[in-house]
């Protein structure tokens, strides 16, 4: 299921031949997460390692999981809209059983700073391991 959904995410963004057009595209898709949300942006929910600020909760609900996620950029809500798209809904099974590299899937990671792939592959990361810890229990 992942990699179905991988694929039309990868396929969305190929359309562009423009790398510009592709950072438009993410600021497009930012408009699908709320930038306020106050009882989401508390310092618990607060994603350390990132250049932007990144506020992400994780709750796992009829045996699926859901992230909710914000930031304060529009291009990092953009990625995370994709990340709520590629994982919400599946198990954590699943998504554990299912290491990829988000970005470089995606054909993104080139576009973006060292300290920028470095935070949002701690939040893939973090996904994992919040899965990964649920499936031991």
């Amino acid at each position: 299921m992942i990699e179905e959904r991988l694929e039309e995410i990868r396929e969305e963004l190929n359309a562009f031949d423009d790398e510009l057009m592709k950072y438009s595209f993410l600021v497009e898709l930012s408009a699908y997460v709320k930038p306020d949300q106050p009882d989401l942006m508390r310092e618990e929910n607060l994603h350390h390692g990132c250049q932007s600020q990144v506020w992400i909760q994780y709750r796992i609900k009829d045996g699926k999981f859901y992230m909710n996620a914000t930031s304060d950029t529009l291009i990092i809500r953009g990625v995370l809209y994709i990340m709520m798209e590629l994982f919400n809904g599946l198990t954590p099974e699943e998504i554990a059983g299912t290491r990829i590299d988000f970005l470089k899937e995606c054909g993104i990671a080139q576009h973006f700073t060292g300290s920028r792939i470095s935070g949002i592959s701690g939040i893939t990361e973090a996904v994992y391991a919040y899965c990964s810890a649920v499936v031991k229990c």
